[in-house]
């Protein structure tokens, strides 16, 4: 995988401090000591569990045992690879992230793969575009005339047209030198019983989807009359996944609006471009995910959402407040509004512009209702005939559901109140009843949440187990070992004070017995700073590529860090790894001895005993004034 500098990582966790990465996240509640606390943002929870240490420049959750620095905070927030979240938190705190090549063959032709299937998009893209201003694309440039599409927002999202017939692009991909793999993973075929490539997308126009950066990863196609369906989009594929792009973003984002609309349709969003709505997005499919959310949140700080009126936009505007909700209780330090509204007389947005005019949809935009009222609306809505009247118990069902959404707690007393006159009770009532519904959910998320981390904790017992049986000591390490590390990052600076800490007293790679954490105390000493010493958060980045006594060498190590108080003083926590470090070396010096004595009894030169017999009495020496020196503290 591409690597990169220390120094680089070294800069980035530097800048960019657990406090405001994790800030950004999670809401802080309360601080113990040293620590920060609030509720994960990995799990169901309804007291905090998740710590922050500032000092050391990590996070652990007590809760379901997740661990790390602010890169692998990144990684698991944002689910990204380690090389992307040091590029993610580069961006944000100003350092120039740049890596090396040192991968193996495969994955090197993985890359160039993939930069092929690109290149395919954009050829691809480049051919539906010449078709569309071909003779053979006269029928779509009528659709897209009729669609009152202007030349300028034609050329501006790429619109294209895939002429009739089953090879007309596999034809053009292959004179170009593309191969069938290739092709497979660009998602614009499909294969026939046969085991041909047939274009996916025929007698439509074309419309090209870019990522966040410009890049075309995918296609929608829609037909030119009224066969089905209607439309037809590129399916996930190598470089493209449907729930972690918002279409037409990559322009929306230019606006710097602090606003963001989302339509269910890209036609919609490219209408709304050209009347003047440049903040306007689609999402890419039937529901909209977390990931369209996340981000989302990085562009803006309100998202107004439109759904289709009939029953199926209705069902899924409250999923997506279900979702929207569920994440922002989360990621309690995301700060955003959420409004959803509707057309008037259930039309689409793209339709409503052209008859009503930008202005008026505007006005729509600004009467777009909060999350919370939206869900009350439809609670009451759904459950209220003309005729028979409001049906008050499934009335409260979904108030009661709908309540225990909200983590606000004055919209929750908000809801509840409006809901008393309707349901004859005391709001307070209501509010409990919500309250119940939400530790429910907690509850139920919690137990699974249980569950996962046990079938992990069996894995990873599994993979002990594997690892002693297989006679591996790359991985081991004690108890003993693994505080004695611990307990020397800790002192910092005063491990490089030699009228505290004589030399010979500061931990070597040879205290140690297994590779692993032979190579962590290697690399803890070549960075170590004597004016700052080494950074914790540093360290757990090389923990994260190993492994002890077969479990994850960072969660063995935090874990043990936990379990350790500090010393009442700078003394007492100098005392404290002097006399570990001396039971230590005594240990290693008994192993030693006990070796040799084997060795002397075995040995047939006497040259050769007389040696092993003056190493055992230098042996013995040195412990005995390993016992001096511990008896002194």
């Amino acid at each position: 995988m591409p690597k990169i500098p220390q120094s680089t990582i070294s800069e980035v966790l530097s800048k960019a401090d657990i406090e405001s990465v994790v800030g950004k996240y999670v809401s802080f509640t309360k601080r113990t000591g040293q620590n920060l606390f609030g509720l994960c943002p990995f799990h169901a929870e309804n007291t905090p569990s998740f710590s922050v240490t500032p000092a050391r420049g990590t996070f652990k959750c007590y809760g379901c045992q997740k661990y790390g620095n602010s890169i692998t905070f990144i990684m698991e927030a944002e689910k990204l690879s380690f090389p992307e979240a040091v590029k993610f938190l580069g961006d944000q705190y100003g350092v120039t992230v740049e890596w090396t090549d040192n991968s193996n063959d495969s994955s090197s032709e993985m890359r160039e793969h993939k930069k092929r299937v690109m290149k395919i998009l954009t050829e691809a893209a480049g051919f539906y575009y010449k078709a569309f201003n071909s003779d053979a694309g006269k029928e779509a440039r009528q659709y897209a005339a009729g669609r009152q599409l202007s030349h300028e927002t034609l050329i501006k999202f790429g619109i294209g047209f895939a002429p009739d017939g089953f090879d007309n692009l596999y034809k053009y991909l292959r004179n170009k030198g593309y191969t069938d793999d290739e092709l497979k993973d660009s998602g614009l075929f499909t294969v026939s019983k046969r085991g041909n490539l047939i274009d996916l997308f025929r007698g439509r126009l074309i419309v090209p989807i870019f990522d966040f950066f410009g890049k075309i990863v995918a296609f929608g196609g829609r037909n030119l009359g009224s066969e089905l369906p209607k439309y037809v989009n590129s399916p996930d594929s190598l470089v493209y996944k449907k729930k972690d792009h918002l279409y037409a973003l990559n322009f929306a984002k230019q606006a710097r609006s602090k606003q963001l609309i989302i339509v269910e349709g890209y036609m919609d969003a490219i209408a709304m471009h050209q009347a003047g709505v440049n903040n306007a997005v689609a999402a890419l499919g039937t529901a909209f995910t977390e990931s369209q959310l996340k981000l989302a949140s990085k562009c803006a700080e309100e998202i107004v959402f439109f759904f289709d009126s009939d029953n199926a936009g209705k069902a899924a505007a409250v999923r997506a407040a279900k979702m929207m909700l569920a994440y922002l209780r989360k990621m309690s330090g995301i700060k955003i509004r959420i409004r959803i509204a509707q057309v008037p007389n259930g039309k689409d947005p793209d339709e409503y512009i052209k008859t009503n005019g930008v202005e008026a949809f505007k006005a729509v935009v600004r009467s777009a209702k909060d999350v919370n009222d939206y869900l009350f609306t439809r609670a009451y809505d759904d459950n209220c005939d003309p005729e028979t009247g409001l049906d008050q118990t499934k009335f409260q069902e979904d108030i009661v559901t709908y309540g225990s959404w909200l983590y606000d707690p004055i919209k929750r007393e908000k809801m509840a109140a409006s809901a008393a006159t309707y349901l004859g009770a005391r709001s307070e009532t209501i509010v409990l009843a919500m309250e119940h519904a939400e530790n429910e959910t907690i509850n139920t998320e919690r137990n699974l949440d249980i569950r996962n981390q046990e079938r992990e904790n069996l894995e990873q017992l599994k993979r002990r187990q594997e690892s002693t049986n297989s006679n591996s000591k790359d991985d081991h390490v004690t108890s003993k070992e693994l505080e004695l590390l611990v307990r020397a990052v800790r002192l910092g600076p005063m491990l490089a004070d030699a009228g505290r800490i004589d030399r010979t007293d500061v931990i070597r790679k040879n205290d140690f017995k297994g590779t692993n954490i032979r190579s962590v105390v290697e690399y803890f000493l070549s960075n170590f700073d004597p004016v700052n010493g080494v950074s914790e958060a540093l360290l757990v980045n090389k923990l994260s590529e190993l492994t002890f006594n077969g479990m994850k060498a960072e969660m063995v190590y935090l874990q043990m860090s936990e379990s350790i108080p500090y010393g009442p003083s700078d003394d007492a926590m100098i005392d404290m790894y002097k006399k570990l470090l001396y039971e230590v070396r005594s240990g290693l010096c008994s192993e030693a001895l006990l070796k040799i004595s084997g060795q002397i009894n075995s040995a047939s030169d006497e040259k050769e005993k007389a040696a092993l017999i003056s190493k055992s009495d230098k042996l013995e020496k040195y412990m005995l004034y390993l016992q001096q020196q511990s008896a002194k503290l």
